[in-house]
């Protein structure tokens, strides 16, 4: 026997036992069992509902409107426009019905804070919210919801609202003639539906 074959058929005999004792050793890992097909994307979905679902409950700063009156009320006082109100309607129906979900106040973010260099519009006022969360709160209590003022809170909204750039685009992919000779206007920009979170 050369060399060549016998170093060859000794190489050959050490991978075969190495082999057989990788084959045999305890830190094997076996692969997961399959999953139905499909699974992972409903949980997804499932995920997603949820979330749509407590996106109901907030009410957007585009649906309050000042309510001002020289001598009478609160000074800067607030109030639901006719979108809000309606709103805030619906979410006292669900509420009643047995929803568990907190309502909550879109936070501002719309104040001039002086002091600043310029005092543009857009900075957080704790002030303005709190009164835009009264105002809910006493809404939700004449429809029924005696447990409002624990329900309301104030805090970001979920979804995110169009930059000025993609409103703009929006407004006139929406008023422009569509395909078929008719005109695609939204029609109102306010209320629940709109743009989502309203413009910032």
């Amino acid at each position: 026997m050369t060399l060549f074959n016998r170093t060859a058929g000794g190489l050959t005999l050490a991978l075969l036992t190495a082999g057989l004792a990788g084959c045999q050793s305890p830190g094997k890992i076996d692969p997961a069992p399959p999953t139905m097909l499909g699974a992972s994307v409903d949980e997804l979905n499932r995920s997603q509902e949820v979330n749509a679902e407590a996106a109901q409950y907030v009410v957007y700063q585009h649906e309050f409107q000042p309510n001002f009156v020289a001598g009478k009320g609160e000074k800067d006082a607030w109030k639901l426009n006719g979108y809000g109100e309606d709103h805030v309607k619906q979410i006292a129906s669900n509420l009643l019905r047995g929803d568990e979900s907190p309502v909550v106040i879109e936070r501002s973010q719309t104040s001039p804070k002086q002091g600043t260099e310029y005092e543009y519009p857009v900075h957080f006022n704790d002030e303005l919210d709190e009164k835009r969360r009264r105002c809910v709160v006493a809404s939700l209590v004449a429809l029924g919801v005696n447990d409002a003022e624990s329900r309301v809170v104030v805090a970001p909204s979920f979804s995110e609202g169009l930059t000025s750039g993609e409103a703009a685009a929006a407004y006139r992919r929406g008023m422009t003639t569509n395909n078929r000779g008719g005109s695609g206007g939204y029609g109102s920009f306010g209320g629940g539906g709109g743009f989502g979170g309203g413009f910032f």
